[in-house]
């Protein structure tokens, strides 16, 4: 493990590219709907376990042991997400773009979350798969 000087993040590769800097950046200017929708994908996310925010120049990286979700954009009153999987899920109601990572056998599904409502049980249980890959645990539930 390695921790950035700069900022104490801790990072399994040495040396880690990453942005030095709070979320505040990235929430900066943010208007209160997209700012509600934010706090509550967190909430939705820590119910399922443990995680860890690290903002980039671009994008906010959400981690548990690895990276497993990434929101790539906070609008006025939405929020993009994208989960990636190593298969697609072609039949959900959720997510409005499907595609393979050029040189990958990574499918990056991309959702936007528009309400609260829109936090439902069919995204959960993608926000549940994602992280069980994170943590690299199976998503089989007893």
């Amino acid at each position: 493990m390695w921790t950035c000087p700069n900022c104490n993040c801790t990072f399994k590769i040495t040396n880690q590219n990453h942005f030095c800097d709070s979320t505040n950046n990235f929430l900066s200017g943010k208007t209160e709907v997209s700012l509600a929708l934010y706090r509550e994908l967190l909430s939705t996310l820590e119910k399922i376990g443990p995680i860890i925010l690290r903002e980039t120049k671009s994008m906010m990286v959400i981690a548990s042991d690895t990276a497993f979700a990434y929101i790539i954009k906070l609008g006025k009153n939405f929020i993009d997400i994208v989960l990636p999987f190593n298969e697609p899920f072609a039949e959900n109601l959720c997510f409005r773009k499907i595609a393979l990572v050029p040189g990958s056998n990574q499918y990056n599904h991309h959702l936007r979350i528009m309400t609260l409502r829109d936090f439902n049980e069919e995204v959960t249980e993608y926000f549940r798969k994602a992280y069980a890959n994170g943590k690299n645990i199976s998503t089989t539930r007893a």
